[in-house]
């Protein structure tokens, strides 16, 4: 089954989302898009100026869809879900929170999440003592792109400092600036989402936390163990689920040739592939976005991710694996083939589990 993308557009009020979108709709037919646009208040303004744009708008009003309409927005998805639509936009109140918003699409059959677009005013979106700061962190924390609008009412000052300051809040969104909901550079929305997936940054900007947001940057050389780095991601990054906003990486995988890209939102996470490795040197780099996280304990966890070296054993051959070589009894174990000829191959060594499942060797 296809699954339609769905596309939230957040922000405060007067951000500029609505003039965003408008430009963005424009690249589709009417009939090939369809927009669902919530206001707090009992009528929906933002609603009436797009309804050019798209033959499909659904008003959500009366209350934010993040919580107090959040059935209201599954049910306008749900509707949606059968329509043959290239994509669903959600245009948020300026008050909601993305969290909620990502957890009604995860919950549609046939519609998937793909993208958060933040929109900000560099003229004053960013100011750490406005009120709702950390709303508006929350709502930089979770996205892929991150659009400077207004730019032609601010000087270059202002952009730049504003760049710094959405690099230090989220250092895996893509930052882009825009004048009357014109992308500088010509960029597309579809161009912007593509960019998720280039590398990450190689210098990501001194993490300063915006209030409870945190940014947690995890890096290793070489390669990691598949089956240590899944039990990762489930326990250590698992437990923080109700905790995270973001999480990106680009990592290295013991006997796989491409990238491992990373993406997660909230508590749902996707890995996909990337491109080939070559003769690039291998290694790994996520980035986390979230609050209350407990960094020292995911940082030493992640590094034990570390794959172990290889053992090329050849039947006959004497070796003594005991409890303090445990690199080795472990690559061993992971090696049922080798492992297998090594036995046929010395019949005299005797091997045995012990009672943490891991082989070690019996004198004869």
């Amino acid at each position: 089954m296809n699954e339609t993308p769905v596309t939230v557009v957040t922000g405060f009020l007067g951000a500029g989302k609505t003039t965003l979108l408008d430009r963005w709709l424009r690249t589709y037919a009417p009939n090939e898009v369809a927009v669902i646009v919530n206001e707090i208040g009992a009528a929906s303004i933002d609603g009436d100026l797009l309804r050019e744009r798209a033959e499909t708008i659904l008003e959500i009003t009366g209350g934010c869809i993040c919580c107090t309409t959040f059935a209201e927005l599954v049910g306008a998805l749900s509707a949606l879900e059968a329509r043959n639509l290239k994509r669903i936009f959600v245009e948020t109140s300026g008050a909601a929170s993305p969290a909620g918003v990502v957890r009604a699409i995860h919950r549609v059959p046939g519609s998937c999440l793909d993208g958060i677009v933040a929109v900000v005013d560099p003229a004053g979106g960013l100011d750490a003592d406005a009120p709702l700061a950390d709303l508006a962190a929350e709502q930089l924390g979770y996205a892929d792109v991150v659009v400077l609008a207004h730019a032609d009412r601010v000087n270059d000052a202002q952009i730049s400092a504003a760049r710094v300051a959405v690099a230090r809040a989220n250092p895996v969104a893509v930052i882009a600036s825009a004048a009357r909901g014109v992308v500088n550079g010509g960029g597309s929305m579809e161009a912007l989402l593509a960019a998720r997936q280039a590398e990450l940054p190689r210098v990501i900007p001194e993490s300063r936390n915006h209030q409870r947001i945190e940014t947690l940057v995890l890096t290793g050389e070489g390669e990691l163990d598949e089956e240590s780095f899944g039990d990762w991601m489930e326990k250590e990054l698992g437990q923080h689920a109700g905790q995270l906003l973001r999480a990106k990486g680009i990592v290295a995988i013991a006997g796989v040739d491409r990238k491992t890209i990373l993406q997660g939102v909230a508590d749902r996470m996707e890995v996909t592939w990337g491109t080939p490795w070559g003769d690039v040197p291998r290694h790994s780099r996520i980035v986390v976005i979230g609050f209350g996280l407990n960094q020292d304990e995911l940082a030493r966890s992640f590094a034990n991710c570390t794959a172990k070296p290889a053992l090329d054993v050849e039947p006959g051959e004497r070796m003594a694996i005991v409890s303090p070589q445990k690199q080795a009894a472990d690559a061993l174990r992971e090696s049922e083939a080798r492992f297998t000829a090594f036995m046929h191959g010395n019949p005299a060594v005797a091997w045995m589990k012990n009672q943490s499942g891991r082989y070690v060797y019996v004198n004869e």
